[in-house]
């Protein structure tokens, strides 16, 4: 079911895109509208990571603030203001605390 749902959300938001931008041509669009474009991204992974992280559940031991959650995303923070172009490195070194996190806990 969570494969559906996943499914069925990609295809949603792919559609959602389509309808937009899709009739557009390129210089269909403004320069203002044009110029905001690569910050979409970030906003909207803000908007489904922040709540995430922190309303993550506390670990029973050890400090009630510090989850794997919020240590991924703080490595994924740090090493994304160093490393702006490399979406997988972020990706790996978030993914890569979060692991370690949990198994220290």
């Amino acid at each position: 079911m969570t494969i559906v749902t996943i499914a069925l959300m990609g295809a949603v938001t792919f559609a959602l895109r389509i309808a937009f931008f899709g009739p557009l041509k390129p210089e269909g669009i403004s320069p203002r509208i044009e110029q905001s474009l690569p910050y979409v991204m970030p906003a909207v992974l803000m908007a489904i990571i922040v709540p995430s992280v922190l309303t993550a559940p506390a670990a029973d031991s050890g400090p009630s603030w510090l989850t794997p959650y919020l240590v991924g995303a703080l490595v994924g923070f740090a090493v994304g203001a160093f490393k702006r172009d490399s979406f997988f490195l972020v990706f790996a070194s978030s993914i890569a605390a979060f692991v370690a996190t949990g198994l220290l806990q």
